[in-house]
C-alpha cells in the first residue's frame, strides 16, 4: 500500500471529476483491489460524492465494453501508464 497523498483543487467546470476517475482507475490497474480500498476522495456536497461514485463505475463498465464515449479516458489512461513505465 501506498502512503502518497495527493490533492487536486480547482474551480467547477476544471475536470476533477474526470481527473479523479483517470487516477483511481490508475490505482486499480497499477495495484489491484488492495490499494483501492485504501483509497480516500473527499468532496464537499453529497452530490458531488454520488456523481464521482457514478462516473468511476460508468467508465469502468465503458472501458471493459468498449463504449467510445469512454476513449478520452482510455487516452489519458493509456498516457498516464506510459509515463509510469507501466505496460
Amino acid at each position: 500500500m501506498s502512503n502518497t497523498l495527493s490533492i487536486y483543487k480547482a474551480s467547477a467546470g476544471a475536470g476533477k471529476t474526470f481527473t479523479l476517475t483517470v487516477e483511481y482507475i490508475l490505482l486499480l490497474l497499477r495495484n489491484g483491489r488492495k490499494e483501492f480500498e485504501h483509497t480516500l476522495a473527499v468532496t464537499f456536497t453529497n452530490k458531488a460524492t454520488a456523481e464521482m461514485k457514478e462516473r468511476i463505475l460508468e467508465t469502468l463498465y465503458g472501458l471493459k465494453h468498449n463504449i467510445p464515449e469512454c476513449d478520452g479516458y482510455l487516452k489519458v489512461i493509456q498516457m498516464r501508464l506510459k509515463e509510469l513505465n507501466v505496460e
